[in-house]
């Protein structure tokens, strides 16, 4: 095993030791870049570093350059829309009740107004598992 860290403020950790060395390439990897995470992300991160047998910087170019970052923003984007989504149904349902309420006042009730109601209540249970089933799977495909 090797240590990593050991910076100000910076946990001491273990890391499998990489089977084998990278290949070289020509001048080098001059790029450099810096990411900074809270403790939750990088103890998330370093777990799923050891089961790959890498280390959280090559797990981290590994997951960005075969695309599964990508698969993470669109899973994050999908969530925020049956989010938002959900909650323009949730507005239509509360408007649908004030106008029961007008018309359980006035005593008048359109002949639509129950098949409205159902078809509602049905889009509002399908975004409603949509979003739990979104938010029930982890970031990045794990």
């Amino acid at each position: 095993m090797t240590t990593q860290g050991g910076g100000v403020g910076t946990e001491v950790s273990s890391v499998p030791v990489r089977q084998g060395r990278l290949r070289r390439v020509p001048g080098g990897r001059p790029r450099e870049v810096i990411v900074r995470l809270t403790a939750d992300e990088h103890a998330s991160l370093h777990e799923r570093a050891v089961t790959a047998e890498v280390s959280v910087q090559r797990y981290l170019v590994e997951a960005g350059l075969s695309g599964s970052a990508a698969a993470a923003t669109e899973v994050r984007q999908a969530r925020r829309d049956a989010e938002r989504a959900l909650l323009v149904l949730t507005s239509i349902a509360n408007n649908v009740n004030q106008l029961a309420k007008w018309a359980n006042t006035n005593r008048v009730l359109p002949d639509t107004f129950p098949a409205a109601l159902d078809d509602i209540r049905r889009a509002t249970a399908v975004v409603a598992d949509a979003t739990v089933r979104l938010c029930s799977v982890p970031e990045g495909g794990h």
